[in-house]
Order: C-alpha cells, then sequence, then structure tokens
C-alpha cells in the first residue's frame, strides 16, 4: 500500500513539473522593462489591463489589437540628483510587446503624432518635444517626459530591449511610396479593418481583403488644390490581386484606369468610368475611388478630382514587377599558355613517378614471393610454352614453339 502511494505521489509531482515548466519558460522569456540603466532605475512597474489601455489609447488600442497586441507594461524611471541638486529627474515608460514586428511597426505608425520626427535611437524611433516611440523586433516602447535622459542613456535602455529578443526585419511596403507630395508622417502600416477605417475611411469592416493575407500601407498627398489618399496593398498572388479590385469595381464603384484590368461598366474594356447601376445606392456619399493593379499591388487613389489626377498620383509609384535568375552558373576561362606548358609539365613529371614507384613495388613485392614461395607463382617448374604472335612474313610452323623444360 505504501509503495502504491508513493508512486502515485511521483507521478504527481511529474506531472506538476511537466505543467508548471513551459510556464515558467514564457513568463522568463517575456520581455520587460529592464531595471536599471545608465543611472535610471526602474519604479512601480506592472502590467497594465486592457480597460486601462483602452481608455489612455483610445481608437488606436483597437488598432494595437488587431496589430497583435500581447501585453502591455508601465513603469517610472528616476534618475538620482546630481551632487547639489534637489530634484530628481523622472520619466514614465510604457513597453507594448506584439507577436511580431510588422505589429509593433503598424502600431508605431498609428502611435506616432506630426509633431514627431525620424530619430536613429532604432531602426524605426520618432522623437517629439515629450514623447519618443521606438521599435525594438516586436517590442514598442513609449517614453513621456524623457527630457532629462541623455542620448546615451535612451541607447542603453533600447539595447537592453533588443538583447531580450531575437532579430528580425521591418515591413518594407513603405519604400514602394511615392516621395513628392508626401505629408509628413501620415504613412500608416495597415493590418486590419480598424486601422483601415481610420486612415482611409471608404467604407466599414475588411472590404480590402486584408484577412486574405494581404498587408497595405497608407498615405496622404498634397497635389496642389487639395489632399489626396493613398493606399497600396500586396496580396499573396497576382491572381488574387486582380480578382479583389475586380470585385472592388464591380460592388463598389472603384474606377480602374488604363492598366489592362477590365472596368465594371464596360465589361472588359479599360477605362475610367463606372456604371451607375453596378454601383451600391449609398456609394453616392462616398468619395471617388481610383485604381489600379501593378503584379501583387493594388493602388488605390481617394480625394482625386478625376482620373487624370489620380494617374499622376500613382504613376509616381515605384513598385515593379521583375524576374530574377539566381542559380549559380560557372563560366570556363583559358588558362594563360605559360600556365599550361608548367601543368603539363608537373603531370608528366608526376606520371613518371607513379611509374617509378609502381616499378619499385612490383620489383619488391616479386622478390618477396620468390623468396618466401619458390616456384608456386613465379619461375614455375612445369613446362611453359611461348607462342609466336606471327607478326612477320614467315608463317608459323610446329616447330617453332618454344618449350622450356626443367633442368634435370
Amino acid at each position: 500500500m505504501i509503495v502504491r502511494k508513493i508512486h502515485g505521489l511521483a507521478l504527481l509531482l511529474l506531472a506538476l513539473v511537466l505543467f508548471a515548466a513551459p510556464c515558467l519558460a514564457a513568463a522568463g522569456d517575456q520581455p520587460v522593462l529592464p531595471q536599471k540603466f545608465g543611472g535610471w532605475a526602474l519604479s512601480s512597474a506592472a502590467e497594465v489591463p486592457n480597460a486601462s489601455l483602452s481608455g489612455a489609447l483610445g481608437d488606436n488600442f483597437a488598432v494595437l489589437v488587431e496589430s497583435g497586441l500581447i501585453s502591455a507594461q508601465r513603469g517610472t524611471y528616476t534618475l538620482a540628483p546630481p551632487a547639489g541638486g534637489s530634484t530628481p529627474g523622472t520619466m514614465q515608460a510604457a513597453l507594448y510587446r506584439f507577436r511580431d514586428s510588422n505589429g509593433s511597426y503598424g502600431a508605431y505608425t498609428f502611435l506616432r503624432t506630426a509633431d514627431m520626427s525620424s530619430s536613429d535611437l532604432t531602426e524605426k524611433s520618432a522623437v517629439g518635444r515629450d514623447r519618443i516611440l521606438a521599435v525594438a523586433g516586436s517590442l514598442l516602447l513609449n517614453l513621456s517626459e524623457p527630457g532629462a535622459a541623455s542620448l546615451a542613456d535612451l541607447k542603453s535602455l533600447v539595447t537592453l530591449l533588443q538583447k531580450q529578443i531575437p532579430a528580425t526585419s521591418y515591413p518594407t511596403l513603405w519604400q514602394y511610396l511615392p516621395g513628392q507630395g508626401l505629408e509628413r508622417t501620415s504613412d500608416h502600416y495597415v493590418l486590419g479593418p480598424a486601422g483601415l477605417e481610420k486612415v482611409f475611411p471608404f467604407r466599414s469592416g475588411d472590404w480590402l481583403g486584408l484577412s486574405l493575407g494581404a498587408e497595405a500601407e497608407s498615405a496622404r498627398y498634397y497635389m496642389g488644390r487639395g489632399s489626396l489618399s493613398l493606399l497600396l496593398t500586396v496580396y499573396p498572388t497576382p491572381q488574387l490581386a486582380r480578382v479583389k479590385l475586380q470585385e472592388l469595381a464591380t460592388k463598389y464603384g472603384v474606377q480602374t484606369l488604363d492598366s489592362g484590368e477590365p472596368s465594371a461598366s464596360t465589361g472588359g474594356s479599360s477605362g475610367a468610368s463606372t456604371d451607375a447601376s453596378a454601383v451600391p445606392a449609398d456609394s453616392a456619399s462616398s468619395p471617388a475611388l481610383y485604381g489600379e493593379r501593378r503584379g501583387l499591388m493594388v493602388a488605390l487613389v481617394s480625394g482625386a478630382r478625376d482620373a487624370r489626377e489620380a494617374r499622376t498620383l500613382i504613376d509616381r509609384i515605384t513598385y515593379q514587377t521583375s524576374v530574377t535568375w539566381n542559380e549559380p552558373s560557372w563560366e570556363a576561362k583559358e588558362p594563360p599558355f605559360l600556365v599550361m606548358i608548367v601543368n603539363i609539365l608537373i603531370g608528366t613529371l608526376l606520371l613518371l613517378l607513379y611509374a617509378f614507384i609502381a616499378g619499385l613495388v612490383f620489383a619488391g613485392v616479386r622478390l618477396l614471393v620468390k623468396r618466401f614461395a619458390p616456384g608456386r607463382f613465379f619461375d614455375r617448374d612445369e613446362e611453359v610454352e611461348l607462342i609466336q604472335l606471327g607478326l612477320f612474313s614467315k608463317p608459323i610452323e610446329a616447330k617453332d614453339f618454344l618449350t622450356l623444360k626443367p633442368p634435370e
């Protein structure tokens, strides 16, 4: 009975260890705000519940959630006052953790404000009058009132955060945005319908098909008489992009430009006009939308007065599709004549050396065999016939066969 109880207790302890180990590992691997950096020390750090985040972030909270927000942590950093000083420096810090770097970069573009400028603190960072945003992999750091922190202190803090996560890359869709006329800090990386409705309010919901694995980048442009909105969407395949643009033209009245895409109004001919009967009744209150497909990308322009103005902006996009061949290749090159002669001489000497060594080996083996096994393999006592090949004009006769007989 005692043995059974001990055995059952051991199994229970083993199950608890196996269940708790992943939880402890996950808790230990979760990135957190560093306790100390430079002369700063962290105090009153705590996880932030979603209710508090929703109140603090407002409309941006839904954007962060669809970007893959996992957790958030807030804390206060305090800098010890210098000698003779009386007021210590303080700085509020918030650390947002996302599933991947796409989510952290998308949240960064929405939390960034117009008064912030790009910084070299990290690859994706911005600095304002009283706030700093810095992306470190799947983490987004928000610092409030960092006036007392030096650049060296801030880089030390970012370095400590980057050591907690693996190195990663960020989305590159922003590189295709035209630079001419771009309004400052108006570019946003969109991963869901909440962010899409915030920066490109054409329809509510996922009318663009972001749930199909697409990613989008939106920006505003000043074209002289007004502001235009440009939305670039990249789909997994060109076929999906083509079908989606046709669906937008048929269902929402998007006017396709002269790019080879069929228009919803003409049944296959290209143009910038759309049949009113094919457009929903509520589209009269929506702004005109122009679109064009380029390979995987669908570009949409809102706010243009006509198709010509939309075409002007779309023609500035630097996106192009191309096929590259990256298989390894080999090119035959003839060596110089002198090198060929030297190689021939070296090869000849190696063959002569091989023949000499082979002859010595054969002679040595023959002598050893004759010494330890005389008459069994070489110089045997039985008769040995020597046969003429008849290479000369003299005919071969039986008497010409030579026979060696052992001595009697």
